[in-house]
């Protein structure tokens, strides 16, 4: 019977009662009735009279409703149509009184839920909520009132969610322009149209907040730091891409005062760094290369702030990512007048009264702000790649003149990118800016033209004081790695050479006239005059520099670590040769004009007066000294005649009979026979004499001989120089990544290049090289060189302990030898400590522009611990010398020497087919 009941229902009981059905979740009806219950809420709890004294919990309800409301329309934009919910909110516009709610109350929580509110209806990209006006009006009432005016103290996060909206709304904008005009509503003023030649604020701008307040609130918050100025930042670029598209915008721009509070704020920042700096590290984190020298961490005075406090470096990190903003604002600009506007302001507001007028101002006698000013340079230029920036800093700081044509004795100078011509607005506006600016007395007006960049560098690389001349290197080293195009004929006195395309050979005859023609000359030369360096004379100056080297190294040559090195410099020389393209995908280097250093260049003189007071100079100069060399060595558009290699003019051959014609000469035509004698000519050395040897061959060879000295008092100075070398390998730290750029050129604000370590003269483990090391830059093969040596296992405790025995005799006996390093040394053994800290003295050297009859300083001394860790340094230096000099020619090819191996090959190539005999010519590999 209970089957039948449930079969038919349960008929015998009588008519079953219904049962409400329950509402499905994601019912658009029910999901507006609650929308619709919640908005009611809200608008009787803001109808209610305010008790200042007791609204708390009236506002926490109201908090609470508004919550609720965003889940509510979140829901419905993920649910599927119809939205009932943004349809409503968008008829009944419940944004303005939430809006008008939140900016009475002033309560933060109600505010930070009333924001999220908006920002779930901008997310829902439904029922044109960009495009609505009134939208955009309570929005910006609500914004502009709470956060703008600093009537609420907004949190962290409220204050985020603000600007991540306003990011939203700029981001939006920039994809749908045709919503810029809801958000940006100029108001006409024929009041301002000659205000740019009558009003003394036409150079600031005209604040119209009104028009565009969204801009404005990006603006005011570019500079900060976290989300908030990320999400300023970049809704801003948004902004000024979206300027080519509306003229009116673009007017608006220039006449207002937005380039004026960018470049004033960008000032700012810069006057909030220290005129004062140190860059002495502290001896919590001080560098094992320089903890093993005399170096002194005392400040100069109390009031100089060091690079390394985190004061400092928070100031300088807000600054540098500042500038990054401005040169993403003007990669982003569509408008041609707005980004010239924007570079009138940088120049004027900040280039020419601010960061010309402190390096005007800056002394080496007022403890560091010339320190202060080369390392702020340094940093800038690491920062900026924005060509017009760089020419604008660089053109006005180094006084290179932009119209002038220049002689023909000088490198072409770089000329800024050409531009539109500007609109009648962008001209006033500039006018104004130059006229209102102007000082009042011309005559007491300083320009770079009478001191500029280069006078300051070479100033402070002369001085006396380390800082200053360690920061005029690095700012050397930083000039020509990026921007050497700007650093010939200003920083580099240079003279134009000629391009391999203009070179022709000399017309020989074979026989006795080729070899006169050729011992006359001296070296390969062109129709116009232009020698350049033969594979002979190549051959003899990479042997002079390799025994420089040995002497360097106790009579030995390290051929693991000069490899090594080759390697690193090849890829630094290969990534600063241009390509072209070929017949599609062929591709090959282009030819670029080489310059040669004039002779008595002041900054390589400078150099070289550094490099003869090597073994007493700070090992923090001399590591920027050598990395400044190198930096001019391995340009591939800078000549090495004269001062680092032989003159090619000042070849002289010893007399020598002519080879007697091999029999198989009698098988070779005449423009075979031709090529066959000018490779015998060019591969002949010529001789060295010591009136005509490099420049910094020279003061090598006496740095070579300072050491001989230092040898002689020194007994077991090589003991000691390999105890040095493994213990700066055993306490060095990791190195920095490839990827990241050489420490030697970054700011105070980045991992000093003194935390890498020096490389070793004896690797004792596998060198490898990354992938990534493909870098043009001329300090690669350096810092590839440091990640090695920091990545090679380290020396076991046996080589890196230096027992007292080691530092008294060479040749310690059997005794010694077997006598435990536990027990204390017998009382005549002198201690290691007193061995090392013992002072050294060295010959004083005059200055090369030191005045006729002017007399020599005095004596140079330095502990031997001191010499020591030059001396490790020198010897790395030298390698690079003599790899530098082998790269340059296999890769350079007849750019930097004549008649390589590959001209040889291409002459000869079907005798050597033949089986024919030739004779062995040392060759450039």
């Amino acid at each position: 019977m209970d089957f039948f009941s449930r079969l038919y229902g349960g008929s015998t009981h009588g008519p079953a009662k219904a049962t409400p059905k329950a509402a499905a979740p994601n019912d658009p009806k029910a999901r507006l009735a609650r929308f619709k219950r919640t908005f009611n809420l809200v608008l009787e709890l803001c109808n209610k009279p305010r008790d200042p004294a007791n609204e708390r919990p009236l506002l926490e309800s109201l908090k609470t409703a508004v919550s609720r409301l965003t889940i509510l329309i979140r829901e419905d934009s993920r649910a599927s149509l119809p939205h009932l919910c943004l349809q409503y909110a968008a008829t009944s516009q419940i944004f303005t009184v939430l809006g008008r709610a939140a900016t009475v109350s002033q309560y933060e929580p109600l505010v930070h839920s009333v924001v999220v509110f908006f920002a779930a209806l901008v997310e829902s990209e439904e029922e044109g909520f960009l495009s609505n006006a009134s939208f955009a009006k309570s929005l910006m009432r609500l914004v502009t009132r709470v956060a703008d005016n600093g009537n609420v103290l907004l949190s962290v996060d409220a204050e985020t969610s603000v600007l991540e909206l306003l990011f939203s709304i700029s981001a939006k904008i920039r994809l749908q322009p045709e919503a810029l005009p809801v958000w940006f509503r100029p108001i006409a003023r024929p009041e301002l149209d000659d205000v740019f030649v009558k009003e003394k604020r036409s150079f600031v701008g005209t604040t119209q907040k009104a028009d565009f307040p969204l801009c404005y609130l990006l603006v005011d918050r570019v500079h900060h730091e976290g989300r908030i100025g990320d999400f300023a930042r970049t809704g801003l670029l948004y902004i000024f891409e979206a300027m080519g598209r509306s003229l009116d915008l673009e007017e608006w721009v220039v006449s207002s005062d937005l380039p004026t509070l960018m470049a004033s704020g960008l000032g700012a920042l810069y006057s909030q760094l220290s005129r004062e700096l140190s860059i002495l590290h502290p001896n919590s984190t001080l560098p094992a290369v320089l903890a093993m020298s005399d170096y002194s961490t005392t400040h100069q005075r109390a009031t100089t702030e060091s690079a390394f406090s985190d004061r400092h470096q928070t100031h300088m990190a807000t600054f540098l990512s500042y500038l990054a903003f401005w040169q993403d604002v003007l990669d982003h600009c569509g408008s041609a007048d707005v980004k010239q506007t924007l570079l009138d302001h940088f120049q004027i507001l900040f280039l020419q009264q601010l960061l010309y007028p402190s390096l005007l101002q800056s002394s080496d006698t007022d403890a560091g702000s010339s320190v202060a000013v080369l390392t702020y340079m340094a940093s800038i230029l690491d920062v900026l790649d924005h060509p017009d920036l760089i020419n604008m800093i660089l053109t006005y700081l180094l006084a290179v003149p932009e119209s002038i044509p220049v002689a023909p004795s000088t490198p072409a100078t770089p000329v800024r990118p050409s531009m539109p011509p500007r609109s009648p607005t962008a001209t006033k506006k500039r006018q104004s800016l130059m006229m209102l600016t102007a000082p009042k007395d011309p005559d007491q007006a300083f320009e770079p033209a009478l001191f500029n960049l280069t006078d300051l560098i070479l100033n402070s690389v002369r001085s006396r004081g380390a800082q200053t001349a360690f920061s005029a290197l690095k700012l050397i080293s930083m000039m020509i790695q990026r921007q050497r195009k700007y650093a010939f004929g200003t920083l580099l006195k240079v003279r134009p050479g000629k391009s391999p395309s203009s070179r022709q050979q000399t017309n020989l005859i074979p026989g006795e006239s080729l070899v006169v023609n050729t011992m006359n000359t001296g070296a390969a030369q062109d129709t116009a005059g232009d020698l350049t360096r033969t594979v002979g004379a190549q051959d003899l100056e990479v042997e002079s520099y390799r025994q420089l080297a040995t002497a360097l190294h106790c009579g030995t040559f390290p051929e693991e670590v000069y490899a090594s090195l080759c390697d690193d410099l090849r890829y630094c020389i290969e990534g600063q040769m241009q390509l072209k393209s070929v017949n599609g995908d062929t591709v090959e280097h282009t030819e670029t004009t080489t310059f040669a250093l004039s002779p008595g260049d002041p900054l390589v003189r400078s150099l070289a007066d550094l490099l003869r007071t090597f073994l007493t100079n700070s090992v923090e100069v001399n590591l920027a000294l050598t990395q400044a060399l190198m930096s001019i060595a391995s340009c591939v558009e800078l000549k090495l005649d004269a001062w680092l290699a032989l003159d090619p003019a000042d070849y002289k051959f010893a007399d020598a009979v002519p080879e007697a014609v091999q029999p198989w000469g009698a098988l070779l035509e005449d423009d075979e026979m031709v090529a066959w004698f000018a490779l015998q000519q060019a591969s002949r050395q010529p001789t060295w004499s010591a009136d005509k040897a490099p420049l910094i061959h020279t003061i090598l060879e006496s740095l070579v001989h300072e050491l001989a000295h230092v040898r002689s008092t020194v007994p077991n100075l090589d003991h000691l120089l390999a105890g040095r070398q493994h213990m700066l390998q055993a306490s060095t730290t990791p190195a920095q990544p490839a990827s990241e750029p050489s420490s030697l050129i970054s700011s105070p604000t980045q991992p000093s290049f003194l935390d890498a370590p020096l490389r070793k003269s004896k690797p004792q483990g596998s060198h490898s090289r990354s992938s990534s090391n493909t870098t043009s830059s001329p300090a690669q093969g350096r810092k590839a060189a440091h990640s090695r040596a920091s990545s090679t296992k380290a020396a076991s405790p046996s080589q890196t302990f230096i027992r007292p025995s080691d530092t008294t005799s060479s040749k310690p006996n059997a005794s010694q030898a077997t006598r435990s390093i536990f027990q204390p040394p017998p009382p005549e053994t002198t201690s290691t400590t007193d061995v090392l800290m013992q002072n050294l003295t060295f010959p004083a050297i005059k200055p090369h522009d030191a005045e006729e009859g002017a007399q020599e300083g005095g004596e140079r001394t330095a502990s031997l611990n001191h010499v020591l860790t030059n001396i490790v340094v020198l010897q790395q230096f030298v390698l690079e010398l003599v790899a530098v000099l082998q790269v340059r020619a296999a890769v350079l090819g007849d750019r930097e020497v004549r008649y390589t191996r590959e001209q040889m090959g291409s002459a000869l190539g079907s005798y050597e087919d033949g089986n024919l005999g030739v004779p062995e010519i040392a060759l450039c590999e």
